[in-house]
């Protein structure tokens, strides 16, 4: 293996040592507050024992001998030597005491290691005005079909002094006065307020009639709850994940999230997503990507992956992350919920943040599935029959009477008898899957920790061995609160390491398009059959492997102090690495032993990016008069180190040794990159909430990024919503009672942009192959420009909540519009200067408009049957409302001003010439001859005209079911853009038999023809015609999941706390119309693969 070294080695080592001495510290601190809470957590201990006919005495002994209790009595108060029958299985000590001494006119204390039992002698007026001082509280918190709720918050009323309940549900507060009131409360459900005593028993919690009031919502800087939001955010929890058999995190957002486009550009594994969050507001391409935070870390939107196969699979920057840690993801979309990241977040943010400690008793979660995945369709193409019968009418088409010495498949050289489903013998193939997740959490009121580790692996469906992707992770969290509730602590660390294995080769177009005559892949020896040099064979390109090493840590620390009641100081420390090393190997027996070089070759390159960020913040909270008013100020000082390096090593007589840079016989740097970027920022926000009805939310930021030159370095953004909650007015209330929520909002701001590259306004020059004499030359890159500045890009919205009938049936409707101005393009510049163009911007108005619908409804809602449905639909507009001068810019033929940003300027098709055969297109000018200049029209678009999904959760006493109905109205690629013209060598569709053959046919596919006749030059224009553009509109049952949860009895035997079994399914089916492998992809690349697992779940 090789080394590339990026920075000195003692700046290496010192950060190296810096990230291992912190994850030390990490796992010791673990560590510690796990053994702090086995040894603090008294009320934690449990009492496994059982015996017929002890008495008390001995039973006291035993539980002095598991739990280190010492136990204190008068025997003159007490009777020990009662006989008793003991029968306890891990049973928390305070349950065993209740039991024993239940109907005894005795109670109990516990004072540090020591069980004190005295007579229960206090007076009726003690007992009621709570004079003692201290009494033990427990209980149970239960939900309506008496299921035991974990989590839920116990809290004396007036006082800091809270818990939370265990897996069981159950709690203890000490010292409480008899006189308290306690608070008990659960996200989704009404609170109770019941009389502190002893012994509480099952307290049962009833389902909210407005779940809006209680769910938290993620908004990055501070949470909201989804009632009071000002913005658009949309988020999915972990149930919605763990349900899907995915690999990337985005995947699960697929059909789900209002506003979003998400597109998986290929099957393999770790291959990219395209995420596009309310259109396309840059003219560049590579301008629209959204900000991720990872746990308030910034992390990288694109790869940064050399691009050795990048044509071939790419790599998403999110494809080493575990789905099964992510707890939450939210989108933000609006100026108000976005404003505050300021330039970051003007393509819109997603936030991730992963799983936490949590107090409760301290369980271990195991998951594993193992699955199986193929390629759902094949594309229909000619059999060998039907496939010699278009290349001989070509032939007699074009008056051929004999086949050329290139000809392979019609002249001999292949046998005319043979036929080869290349499809199955390519991709046909079953990916093996299996994944594995093991967690430890636990904790209290005041210490919380998870450790988690996880391992996914997959395979190919491609014909070639011990290929995969490999994907490892660890998460660890601690959070810590002082007790007094004025200190916390919160700490995270991710490390993922995605090992891909690839071949560096997408086989599907070969697949799709090879002579279905063509060759056996093996000869009679078992070596690859080159057919004497005749064909290109698949399986000499399976030889090419693609191996990559991606290593990623995500450390986050949060630490916050209660200054004063309503005062907070809060600072954030991040830090990300991602290390990224890859590695294409081209083996001799890659090439034709005859014809191609007898050495093998191959490329290395390594990649590495270090973020650090901190981020001090300033809040403030007070209730002032009906209102509450909340503040917060901060700041942002972000650093980014990037160095990447790629070398070329050739000449290896040694296939063997391919994988070792060393091995060859030259070696030479191909390219090398260093980068920094800095950005830093103020920001702010003001919230004033008037009587729960009457919200207003301002934020701003002004933020200064390296990217641009002096005098451009600073801009201000900003953004203003507000909210009326009008089903709290008396009117609506007395006027409209089926309505118990209704909310209108609005938000408008301005976002900025810096998706540029860095250094983009310097003077850039690189080395060239010309020397003057020992001096290396150099050639310019790049003109300065000082007035390089940010994209703008204005934003408005919006929308209409209501929920009907004690929310059972819940809708929104959002309208937004959005303006990006000041766009950076290519300018053209005189040709004196050395460039044609240079990066400016230009008064170019990109515009998007949309709505977007949501509706969810509690069909069922009974004790044993619960059936909830939801549906989101989005219908997404674009146009480019200005550009002047754009008839000078590279941008005059691919867009019009007063159309779509998704237009194809083509030729019109008008008629095929039922005469010749041929295809016609509408010429223009008058001219007679097809000119792009004069005859390119703006008629069609690939765009989708709406998008959303359907879906649909049902739980049956143990039994869960769950799908997702993905829609999508779209146009896109046609099928033909990826073939040659139907007659030359090459399988085809087998649409293209509908064809012309004769004078008078009206057929949709031209005559056949295997020359660069006017019927090939037809069929190249189509290809930049209205043609090339077809409906690609379809409908996808994109995930469906099944589960059992085991009943308690059963848990009971088997010592688990919670236990499930599922089966899961994604892209099970797809009905459309497009005549291609796949509507989504829109291309022949290795299709999204269906995928089918089965899984077990424990708590235990």
């Amino acid at each position: 293996m090789y080394k590339i070294n990026f920075m000195k080695r003692d700046v290496l080592q010192k950060y190296i040592h810096k990230i291992l001495l912190i994850m030390r510290l990490t796992i010791i601190i673990i560590l510690i507050a796990v053994i702090q809470l086995s040894a603090k957590d008294t009320r934690g201990q449990k009492l496994t024992y059982n015996k017929k006919d002890i008495t008390l005495f001995d039973l006291f002994m035993e539980i002095g001998k598991q739990t280190g209790y010492r136990f204190v009595w008068s025997d003159s108060q007490f009777h020990s030597r009662e006989l008793i029958d003991a029968d306890f299985y891990n049973t928390p000590i305070e349950k065993v005491m209740d039991k024993l001494l239940f109907g005894r006119s005795v109670t109990y204390q516990i004072v540090g290691k020591s069980i004190v039992i005295k007579v229960d002698n206090r007076s009726l007026i003690e007992k009621g005005i709570g004079v003692v001082v201290g009494i033990d509280v427990r209980g149970r918190v239960m939900d309506e079909n008496n299921q035991p709720l974990q989590g839920a918050t116990v809290k004396i009323k007036g006082s800091t002094n809270s818990t939370v309940t265990n897996a069981n549900g159950e709690f203890s507060l000490q010292n409480v006065n008899a006189n308290d009131i306690l608070v008990i409360s659960y996200i989704g459900y009404d609170s109770k307020e019941i009389n502190a005593s002893e012994r509480l028993g099952n307290i049962r919690l009833v389902l909210s009639t407005d779940k809006l009031e209680e769910v938290e919502i993620n908004a990055g800087y501070y949470t909201v709850t989804d009632r009071k939001r000002t913005g658009s955010i949309s988020s999915v929890d972990s149930k919605v994940i763990a349900d899907q058999p995915i690999s990337n995190p985005l995947q699960a957002l697929q059909g789900r999230i209002p506003g979003v486009q998400i597109q998986q550009t290929s099957g393999f594994s770790g291959a990219r997503f395209n995420i596009i969050i309310r259109g396309l507001n840059s003219l560049r391409p590579n301008g629209n990507a959204p900000l991720y935070i990872i746990n308030g870390v910034p992390f990288i939107s694109t790869s940064i992956a050399s691009g050795l196969v990048s044509s071939i699979i790419g790599i998403d920057p999110l494809s080493a992350f575990n789905p099964d840690d992510i707890e939450s993801i939210e989108i933000l979309k609006d100026a108000d919920a976005t404003a505050i990241y300021g330039s970051r977040g003007a393509n819109g943010v997603v936030l991730i943040t992963t799983k936490f400690g949590k107090a409760r008793q301290t369980t271990f979660d195991i998951n594993i599935y193992k699955g199986m995945a193929e390629v759902p369709k094949f594309m229909e193409v000619l059999n060998t029959e039907e496939y010699l019968e278009m290349r001989k009418e070509a032939f007699v088409n074009d008056k051929k009477t004999a086949a050329a010495v290139s000809d392979y498949d019609m002249n001999g050289a292949w046998d005319q008898n043979r036929y080869t489903d290349w499809q199955e013998k390519l991709i046909g193939g079953t990916a093996q899957t299996h994944d594995i997740q093991l967690g430890i959490s636990g904790g209290n009121d005041q210490t919380s920790f998870l450790i988690k580790a996880g391992q996914h692996r997959e395979s190919t469906v491609l014909p070639v061995d011990n290929v995969a992707d490999n994907k490892y992770s660890l998460l660890l969290n601690l959070n810590h609160n002082s007790s007094n509730r004025k200190f916390k602590a919160n700490m995270s660390l991710s490390y993922l390491k995605d090992e891909n294995d690839l071949v560096a080769y997408d086989p599907t177009t070969q697949a799709v398009t090879l002579s279905p005559n063509a060759p056996e892949v093996f000869d009679e020896k078992g070596k690859i059959n080159w057919q004497n040099g005749t064909w290109r064979n698949p399986f000499a390109n399976f030889e090419s492997r693609y191996f990559t090493e991606n290593r990623n840590i995500i450390i986050n620390s949060e630490l916050s102090y209660a200054i004063i009641k309503g005062l907070n100081l809060k600072t954030s420390l991040g830090y990300t690495q991602i290390d990224l090393a890859e590695r294409n190997t081209l083996p001799s027996t890659y090439y034709n032993p005859t014809t191609g070089p007898v050495n093998g070759s191959a490329m290395f390159s390594k990649s590495n990016l270090e973020t650090w960020i901190i981020e001090p913040q300033l809040s403030f909270e007070k209730k002032l008069g009906d209102g509450h008013l909340t503040i917060l100020v901060g700041s942002t000082f972000q650093k980014n180190n990037f160095a990447g390096e790629t070398l070329s090593a050739s000449g290896y007589t040694n296939d063997s040794m391919l994988g070792v840079i060393k091995g060859a016989a030259t070696i030479a740097v191909s390219s090398a990159t260093q980068s920094l970027y800095k950005y830093n920022a103020l920001f702010g926000r003001i919230n004033y909430d008037w009587k729960d009805k009457y919200i207003l939310n301002v934020t701003g930021r002004r933020d200064g990024s390296s990217r641009f030159g002096p005098g451009k370095q600073f801009a201000n953004f900003g953004a203003i919503g507000a909210a009326w909650i009008f089903s709290q007015e008396n009117f609506i209330k007395k006027n409209i009672p089926f309505l118990s929520f209704g909310k209108l909002r609005s938000s408008y701001g301005i976002t900025g942009s810096d998706q540029i590259g860095d250094y983009g306004y310097y003077d850039l020059w690189s080395s060239t192959l010309y020397n003057y004499g020992t001096t290396t030359g150099l050639a310019p890159v790049n003109l300065f420009n000082p007035d390089f500045a940010w994209e703008e890009n204005q934003k408005f919205e919006i929308e209409l909540s209501l929920g009907f009938l004690r929310d059972r049936i819940n809708t929104s409707f959002s309208y937004y519009r959005n303006r990006s101005g000041n766009q950076l393009v290519g300018f053209p510049v005189p040709s004196t200067t050395g460039f044609n163009i240079i990066q400016s911007n230009l008064n170019a108005i990109v515009q998007n408009t949309g709505l977007e619908v949501v509706v969810s409804s509690r069909n069922v809602d009974s004790k044993y049957f619960k059936w909830t449905s939801s549906f989101n639909i989005s219908i997404p507009r674009t146009k480019l409302v200005s550009f002047p001068g754009i008839e000078n810019t590279s941008y005059r033929n691919s867009r019009e001003v007063g159309k779509s940003l998704n237009i194809v300027r083509s030729y019109k098709f008008t008629e095929l010439n039922t005469t010749t055969g041929i295809y016609k297109f509408e010429d223009r000018n008058g001219d007679g001859i097809q000119n792009p200049l004069s005859d390119y029209q703006s008629l069609v678009e690939k765009s989708q005209s709406f998008f959303g999904g359907f879906q649909n959760i049902i739980t049956y006493k143990n039994w869960d079911f769950t799908f997702l109905i993905q829609f999508v109205k779209q146009t896109g690629d046609s099928y033909r853009n990826y073939f040659v013209a139907p007659g030359f060598l090459g399988n085809q569709p087998i649409q293209i038999l509908n064809r012309w053959q004769k004078e008078g046919d009206t057929k949709p596919v031209q005559r056949f023809t295997q020359t660069t006749s006017t019927a090939y030059i037809a069929y190249q224009n189509s290809l930049n015609s209205t043609l090339k553009v077809t409906d690609a509109s379809f409908v996808r049952l994109k995930n469906l999941a099944i589960s059992y949860n085991l009943p308690g009895k059963l848990m009971n035997k088997i010592k688990c706390q919670k236990a499930k079994v599922y089966v899961q399914g994604q892209n099970l089916g797809t009905i459309t119309n497009y005549v291609g492998l796949d509507p989504e992809t829109q291309s022949l690349s290795l299709p999204p693969l269906r995928t089918i697992t089965l899984g077990f779940q424990l708590t235990i």
